[in-house]
């Protein structure tokens, strides 16, 4: 069979709400609809979504093997690296049918791994993108997809070696785990200039990470940075969607598959919020930091997060997936952000005090107490630790990177992340009422309420430590 090589360029640009996110690709799917013609004519211009990949990525070939008389039936597990793919793309729609008869395709691209992916080698890379695949492989099977019709897909995987919340660095440190993404858009068809086009300016978007625990908290502020790590409100239950246990952060639903022996998070103390809350005021004061004790690990030196208070570590525009080097930017642009409001030297002064104070105050047993906030607290200052005996309030976390078990190889997964977006009134939890009729979002709908997702939680490791 011949092959061919399909590379891409991904060119990822930051956007404000509702501008189109520019890419160019040359790529084919790794499946196209049995119906498509097999004509291919040069690729238009397609959006990319933003992920979390290593720094100025270079392009990588998408390989796939080439069909037959008839495209195969399922994304193949692993895309064979050194061989050159063959074309597999249906044709770009002809102006004639209606937009929402238009049969359409799918496609499937990498985007290269970073250096910090080395510890797992090839061969564990090629199981990360196997993942990918197989996650692709269920979410195209269902009816909606068999064949797509008035609108295209983008599936866009990628890697990071660390996940961005793991800032453990010491030797008693758990491992760290290479994490994944694949992120899924929906751009219906639209007469451009006399010829249907897949719009993705204003996608509907699905985003599946593996063993990334920082995504259990996407949208939720960090309310302080440690040497131990983050210090965040804990996530709120919100049932389940298509039968996995939800949280609602800040009105985004997450979705998550994991293993039921190990917690995702930790409940950080009393003890430790006030010495945390201390440390910030202090510095706000440009007071030196207090020494850390011997034997406690020092934070990461990755990219530098401004952990005031009300500041998404994981800022949503556009996307769901935001990458980490840009996350300043980000945050500076963010319609979410509230920060905290510059007070006077004699206000942090006096508020120090108190702070130092109520830390001196503590029994032994109230220093290990789970610290509550004030999570309705709306005016840019720190949330307010509520008193010993309150039981209202949201609870302080950490997450726990001991969740992971260490006897499993890196790259075997044990936690998935689920999140949504839909487009027009923009909304994030596909249980919402409210949701735009547009072609795009019905179809992200039927994916969700038709995907075998008792599939993707059987590839959940369930193994015990």
């Amino acid at each position: 069979m011949k092959r061919r090589t399909i590379c891409f360029v991904l060119l990822t640009a930051l956007v404000l709400p509702g501008a189109p996110l520019h890419a160019e690709e040359t790529s084919a799917p790794l499946i196209a609809p049995a119906s498509a013609p097999a004509a291919e004519p040069a690729a238009e211009p397609v959006p990319a979504p933003v992920t979390a990949p290593a720094p100025a990525p270079a392009p990588v070939p998408v390989t796939a093997p080439a069909p037959d008389s008839a495209p195969p039936p399922a994304v193949p597990a692993v895309a064979p690296e050194s061989e050159p793919v063959a074309d597999t793309a249906a044709s770009a729609p002809a102006p004639g049918p209606a937009s929402a008869e238009q049969v359409g395709k799918w496609t499937f691209s990498m985007n290269e791994s970073g250096p910090d992916l080395k510890k797992i080698g090839a061969a564990g890379q090629k199981k990360l993108k196997g993942s990918l695949q197989e996650i692709a492989r269920l979410i195209t099977t269902t009816p909606v997809m068999s064949p797509p019709k008035g609108f295209e897909v983008r599936f866009w995987g990628s890697f990071s070696g660390k996940d961005r919340y793991d800032i453990c660095t010491g030797k008693h440190c758990p491992p760290s785990r290479p994490t994944a993404v694949l992120a899924m858009m929906i751009g219906r068809y639209a007469d451009k200039g006399g010829r249907l086009k897949a719009a993705f300016n204003t996608p509907s978007t699905m985003d599946v990470s593996t063993n990334s625990l920082g995504q259990v908290f996407s949208h939720l502020p960090v309310l302080h940075k440690d040497a131990d790590g983050y210090i965040l409100p804990e996530p709120a239950a919100a049932g389940e969607r298509a039968g996995m246990p939800t949280y609602l952060n800040n009105g985004h639903a997450v979705a998550v598959l994991a293993r039921k022996s190990r917690p995702l998070w930790l409940p950080v103390s009393r003890e430790r919020y006030l010495k945390a809350e201390i440390a910030a005021v202090s510095k706000e004061l440009g007071l030196p930091p207090a020494p850390v004790k011997k034997g406690k690990n020092k934070p990461g030196k990755g990219v530098e997060v401004n952990t005031q208070s009300g500041m998404p570590i994981l800022v949503e525009e556009g996307r769901t997936w935001i990458d980490p080097a840009d996350e300043k930017a980000w945050v500076e642009k963010s319609r979410s952000l509230t920060g905290r409001i510059k007070e006077s030297a004699e206000v942090l002064k006096e508020r120090l005090l108190q702070l130092q104070a109520e830390l001196a105050g503590l029994t032994p047993e109230q220093r290990t107490v789970q610290a509550r906030v004030d999570g309705a607290s709306a005016d840019g200052q720190s949330p307010s630790l509520l008193p010993l005996d309150s039981s209202s309030g949201v609870a302080v976390v950490t997450p726990n990177f001991r969740y992971f078990n260490p006897k499993l190889p890196l790259e075997a997964l044990q936690l998935v992340v689920i999140q949504w977006k839909f487009d027009g009134n923009t909304l994030h939890d596909p249980e919402k009422s409210g949701i735009s009729e547009t072609l795009n979002n019905r179809a992200l709908l039927e994916i969700y309420k038709t995907m075998d997702w008792n599939k993707l939680r059987n590839k959940v490791t369930q193994t015990a430590p």
